[in-house]
């Protein structure tokens, strides 16, 4: 595939979804993006679900246009490839636990030696450094320590998917289109180091500000405007905004509740949020018995910001995502026919026709690249995989 960035190439160590994620951005732009994995079972999330006819969806979605390779970078044999490969690459991305590649001999100060306009890219929970940096991370985690986590009503709620290893991801791959263009006006590598953490905790920066200011009881007080939320309609839940004043009269010609037309709250937001759950449970007792398509028809022909919350299969069904192109359909080995996936979501003037490939099966550009990049014979390879190193 002719991209943005054909001519790059990265040695992708990465697996799960915050690196692979980072990863997959690259390649849909064009980089030759190899992952090297264990021999035989390949990259772990090659083995979680959802899955269809014993084929991983899950890898999928992080791994399509790349390539695979193999070695067992545990032996000396592997990590020799591992190091040719780096030397003839221009981005390492790996996704482990702070300090593992030190560990392994691969830390930043190893890895330039090995090729000095070589970038760097380590995706963590969080970070390289810190009296946090050893903990362990998952999604959920991040969510509760970037504050991210919904709290309300005396319960917690954090959203579907793994949005904060997608986020870690995206910052990656920001860093990484940072590094390359500095390395075209300076000719030198660098590290990039991204914590999840960090990533995610940039949507809470006004809220820490305020903490600061008024206080962490007053930042946590919630709204700022009212009223909005998830209306439970009769097959599902929709959300609509109308705090804005604008929106608050927009919706009063909906709704004939005398409440709701107290001339106090025509145009005065706070007192409105003052009043939020009595405004919101009036709003309530107007949509009950209503569907969500019939809400949805009846907010947006009044000009009201709503949504649908939406269920996988009404996703499949959301026609602004196939006419957009955000939907695509790519093929998946192991699987008949093409199946959808969420393609690249930015949208390039000069790059419209994107080419969706399957992920790789383990191991598949073994030959193709460690002839071609690395200039070893069929024989050498042959040796190598009698000797179980790839």
């Amino acid at each position: 595939m002719k991209g943005i960035l054909n001519g790059v190439r990265v040695v992708d160590l990465t697996r799960y979804i915050s690196g692979p994620f980072c990863g997959v951005l690259l390649a849909d732009m064009g980089a030759e993006v190899i992952k090297v994995e264990k021999p035989g079972a390949g990259e772990i999330s090659r083995t979680v679900g959802p899955w269809k006819d014993g084929v991983s969806l899950f890898f999928v979605t992080c791994n399509r246009n790349k390539k695979s390779v193999t070695a067992d970078i545990r032996r000396p044999e592997g990590m020799a490839i591992l190091k040719k490969l780096i030397a003839e690459s221009d981005v390492l991305l790996e996704n482990f636990r702070a300090g593992m590649m030190e560990k392994i001999g691969l830390g930043y100060e190893e890895v330039k030696k090995i090729n000095p306009r070589i970038i760097m890219v380590s995706v963590s929970g969080f970070g390289q450094g810190g009296p946090w940096r050893d903990r362990p991370a998952f999604d959920g985690i991040i969510s509760a320590v970037s504050g991210v986590t919904r709290m309300e009503d005396g319960r917690v709620e954090r959203s579907k998917g793994a949005i904060h290893d997608h986020m870690a991801g995206m910052y990656a791959m920001m860093g990484t289109m940072l590094a390359l263009y500095d390395r075209e006006r300076t000719g030198k590598g660098q590290y990039v180091d991204v914590a999840m953490i960090a990533s995610s905790t940039m949507v809470r920066s006004d809220a820490i500000a305020d903490a600061y200011l008024s206080g962490d009881e007053a930042a946590m007080a919630g709204d700022d405007s009212a009223p909005y939320g998830y209306l439970k309609a009769t097959d599902g839940w929709i959300n609509f905004h109308a705090g804005p004043n604008q929106m608050y009269h927009k919706l009063l010609t909906l709704i004939d509740d005398p409440f709701l037309h107290e001339e106090r709250f025509y145009d005065d937001m706070m007192l409105r949020v003052e009043h939020s759950k009595e405004l919101f449970a009036r709003v309530q007792a107007w949509a009950d018995g209503k569907s969500c398509d019939e809400l949805e028809a009846i907010f947006l022909k009044a000009g009201i910001p709503c949504g649908i919350v939406a269920t996988p299969g009404r996703l499949l069904r959301t026609e602004h995502l196939w006419e957009r192109g955000y939907l695509v359909k790519q093929p998946v080995h192991g699987l008949e026919g093409e199946v959808p996936f969420m393609g690249f979501p930015i949208k390039l003037s000069e790059h419209q026709d994107l080419e969706y490939k399957a992920p790789p099966a383990v191991g598949e550009n073994t030959e193709e690249i460690y002839t071609s990049v690395l200039g070893m014979t069929q024989g050498e390879i042959q040796k190598l995989r009698e000797d179980g190193i790839v």
